[in-house]
């Protein structure tokens, strides 16, 4: 067993120097080693932001739930939730670090912020929720880091204290309090980050795909639907499936398929809206969806749907569970992905054109800003639409962010006192 888990721990961490070293020659050769273009300039580091910002956000919704709704089924693996939360913030900061042509610029967003624009605001919520994350997780551990200690890399143990029973029993009281207190903060900016992140979208007027109400709520039932299973996967980690936890893992199970199925039905509603008045550039989105883009379309309501069937039906088989957590992780991934090609392949700038006594709009074409093709075979340097694959740079980045986070989670397992001491 721990032969297997070393060799995994190995295997992650290739991926996140082979992620690290993409990203190196990202910085290097520019955005051109990626396949965004000028009329498709956000692609797999966005759609995987979004992701990650939402499992975050799932994170410590599941947490404090134990002190808001008198949840303590989920009392048992509150620290697992809290520590995903957290990590999913961060990862969701980090992988929007190769979106940024030049991060060393970074600073000038915080030094001359333009709050009309959602983007600071977007980071203000998002660092402020890794903060809080933090703090939560901070608190709900401290009981055990007094009792035990934190032993780290080549220093030993450190934050342990001499304490009596009553003095630990104390603590623990302490502790549930200031969670208490935080849960009340907690919650309502876990909502908010993923709001917020949906009104990034949702106020470019000029993408009809995104432009409405409904962006936001779809958003926060995509969080509650891959939060949980996020943290159903961590807990098996950490835990592995006992009978005193059955209840814990059917509750995630059924919340998050409760979640996967409105998520689908505020998405088919909107898709309604669109398709009733069947004009418009919202039906033009739409028709792409269902034409270019079948497939993806496809792969996410199908495995949405198998997960939310899994987690009704077998909501006590482990085995089970690892399965509807991964599908749902799939399609509500696949769902982050086509939120960007329906988008920016309805170009917004349109020309007015007569033909035969009709006037029509004719998008017009965005210079695609490369050299492409040569002089005996030429290719259109402007274009309506462009067909967007990630690069293998951005995909070899994209996975080394990933292998960090579960590798940064199991590292940390081994050092905080995720699992409660027994009292």
């Amino acid at each position: 067993m721990e032969k297997n888990y070393n060799n995994i721990v190995k295997g992650l961490a290739v991926v996140a120097v082979l992620g690290l070293v993409a990203y190196i020659y990202q910085l290097y050769s520019g955005l051109i080693v990626t396949n965004m273009r000028n009329p498709f300039s956000w692609g797999l580091y966005v759609a995987t932001w979004a992701f990650y910002v939402g499992t975050a956000a799932g994170g410590l919704v599941v947490s404090s739930a134990i002190y808001l709704f008198n949840a303590r089924q989920l009392k048992p693996i509150a620290r697992v939730a809290a520590l995903t939360a957290f990590l999913f913030a961060m990862g969701a900061m980090i992988i929007l670090l190769p979106d940024i042509g030049r991060p060393d610029r970074l600073y000038n967003m915080i030094i001359h912020p333009n709050f009309k624009s959602m983007l600071p605001w977007d980071f203000i919520v998002l660092s402020s929720y890794a903060v809080v994350s933090a703090i939560y997780t901070y608190t709900l551990m401290y009981p055990d880091i007094a009792a035990k200690g934190v032993k780290l890399p080549f220093y030993g143990v450190v934050g342990r204290k001499e304490l009596t029973e009553e003095g630990l029993a104390r603590l623990r009281e302490e502790s549930d309090k200031k969670a208490k207190r935080l849960a009340p903060i907690a919650l309502p900016l876990a909502i908010l980050i993923h709001t917020v992140t949906a009104w990034v979208l949702a106020t470019q007027f000029a993408r009809s795909w995104w432009y409405g109400g409904v962006l936001a709520p779809t958003f926060i039932s995509a969080a509650l639907a891959t939060g949980p299973a996020i943290v159903i996967l961590a807990s098996l980690v950490v835990f592995g499936y006992k009978d005193k936890m059955e209840g814990t893992y059917t509750l995630l199970a059924k919340v998050s398929a409760v979640s996967a199925i409105i998520m689908l039905f505020m998405y088919y509603n909107d898709f309604m809206i669109r398709f009733w008045w069947h004009n418009g550039r919202d039906f033009d989105a739409l028709k792409l969806v269902f034409t270019k883009y079948i497939f993806l379309h496809a792969v996410e309501v199908i495995f949405i749907l198998l997960s939310a069937y899994i987690f009704i039906k077998y909501p006590k088989d482990p085995k089970k569970l690892v399965q509807g957590s991964l599908s749902v992780i799939v399609g509500v991934f696949a769902h982050r992905f086509l939120l960007l090609p329906p988008a920016y392949n309805i170009i917004p700038l349109r020309v007015p054109v007569i033909m035969h006594n009709e006037t029509v709009e004719w998008s017009y074409p965005i210079a695609v800003g490369q050299i492409r093709g040569n002089l005996n075979n030429p290719e259109k340097v402007f274009v309506a639409y462009w067909s967007y694959v990630p690069s293998i740079v951005e995909i070899a980045v994209t996975a080394g962010v990933m292998a960090f986070l579960v590798l940064a989670f199991l590292k940390l397992v081994q050092i905080l006192p995720v699992k409660e001491v027994e009292q």
